[in-house]
């Protein structure tokens, strides 16, 4: 992973003090195709892989809509989740008072092993981050 120093404004203070960080040097995204392909090279061929992912990708959303969550053994498990506004009463909870439905991940042994192992190298150039950009 490469880090860049970045400037940006806190906009959340009046006075809107310049600070800098370090931020995530981002790369285009891995596609559906080309990580297919990448398993391809283990000796199975394209249209057997992607049957098996797309199978895979089916079972995860049929079991989440459940409400399970699912483990995927070193990798990783995913878990459906939400978040609700808080009510002053039992009577103001009610399904319209969710504001969140996401997927949690939570990383298996693999990941908790690459990370540890995860380099970060710095590239010395400084970019303007603008208040209303979004975070990476």
């Amino acid at each position: 992973m490469i880090a860049r120093k970045a400037k940006m404004r806190l906009t959340f203070r009046e006075e809107k003090p310049e600070v800098y960080k370090l931020r995530q040097l981002t790369y285009p995204q891995v596609t559906y195709d080309q990580l297919c392909g990448m398993i391809q090279i283990v000796g199975v061929n394209q249209a057997q892989t992607k049957a098996v992912v797309d199978a895979l990708l089916t079972s995860l959303v049929h079991y989440m809509e459940l409400g399970h969550g699912v483990s995927l053994g070193t990798f990783g498990s995913f878990k459906p989740v939400f978040n609700s506004k808080v009510a002053r009463s039992l009577k103001e909870v009610t399904l319209e008072t969710v504001k969140v439905k996401k997927i949690a991940f939570y990383p298996g042994g693999a990941f908790k092993d690459m990370l540890s192992k995860l380099t970060i190298d710095e590239n010395e150039s400084i970019s303007e981050q603008e208040p209303d950009d979004p975070e990476p």
